[in-house]
């Protein structure tokens, strides 16, 4: 009894171990995935308010330029930084679907 014993323990701890190291590398690469994301949507913000930000502001200055002002408001670049950020977010939540659906299918 006690080797049939230690054969089920060695057996389920196998089984257990191996179940933690694969959940402990799907959370890693989810982790790096949003990271990743994270990381891009503050490039955009980053880039739009140092590239496009002075280029809008001189050309608002004009009279055609105040036009323009009334289609795109000076929060344009957190509005198109929040649009990223919710495709980046979708992105993210469908590459899980498909990663789940994969998963239950093997």
């Amino acid at each position: 009894m006690p080797l049939l014993g230690a054969l089920f323990v060695s057996l389920f701890g196998g089984v257990a171990s191996f179940l933690v190291a694969m959940l402990g590398k799907k959370i890693a690469v989810a982790a790096a995935a949003v990271a990743a994301l994270s990381v891009v949507t503050v490039a955009l913000m980053v880039a739009f308010r140092a590239i496009v930000a002075p280029l809008l502001a001189e050309g608002f200055a004009t009279s055609y330029g105040q036009f323009l002002g009334l289609a795109f408001p000076p929060v344009a670049g957190n509005c198109i930084a929040a649009i990223a950020a919710a495709w980046a977010a979708c992105t993210l939540y469908k590459w899980q679907v498909k990663a789940i659906q994969l998963s239950a299918s093997a």
